[in-house]
């Protein structure tokens, strides 16, 4: 009886002594909301319940990145915690700042988009030539820049970009179309079996 209340006590007691999870360590500096407004998530999922709503421009303080590209942040000036992902997240807050590299769009015309995704909401279309600020590449593969003539921040694929102007725009592969179908070739009817 006593070994029983004896092991009853040690599960019910070592669990409180033995250390917890770390607390979450916040990562340098503020980090500010790009989009118009987006979802502040319950996880790190799309898929996750909408707890707030983060508006452009709030500053958020990251609490921890997963590496999916989520962002578990804290707002600076209002209460909330919750997960956004972290392409949504920029290190300036001045739309007119300028300190990132150059880059020039290397084709005819190129939309911004207000999220990493060519489904999101086209902010601006730039063309042939027109220079960028280029702040980063997110966990999409998709480029934030901001168009040095109006100070919009947005997202394109960094592949139409190039360090340095062009004489020409560059060529997009050109679609492959499918071969024309050949006629079916007509055989000479068979002779009938004599008999």
């Amino acid at each position: 009886m006593k070994l029983w209340a004896f092991i009853i006590l040690a599960a019910l007691v070592l669990p409180a002594l033995a250390p917890g999870p770390p607390a979450a360590q916040a990562f340098s500096g503020h980090y500010y909301v790009i989009p118009g407004s987006t979802p502040l998530r319950t996880c790190a999922s799309l898929g996750c319940d909408s707890l707030l709503t983060a508006y452009r421009g709030e500053k958020v303080e990251i609490l921890e990145r997963t590496a999916t590209g989520w962002s578990r942040v804290r707002f600076v000036d209002r209460e909330g915690i919750g997960w956004l992902p972290s392409d949504l997240l920029s290190y300036s807050p001045d739309l007119r700042a300028r300190g990132g590299a150059t880059y020039y769009v290397n084709k005819n015309s190129l939309t911004l988009h207000d999220a990493p995704s060519p489904n999101s909401v086209v902010l601006l279309t730039l063309h042939f030539n027109d220079q960028v600020e280029m702040l980063g590449v997110g966990a999409s593969g998709w480029a934030q820049v901001r168009d040095l003539r109006t100070s919009i921040v947005g997202w394109t694929p960094p592949r139409h970009l190039s360090a340095t102007p062009l004489s020409y725009p560059k060529r997009t592969a050109p679609r492959r179309r499918p071969a024309p179908k050949k006629p079916p070739k007509e055989e000479a009817p068979e002779a009938p079996p004599s008999m």
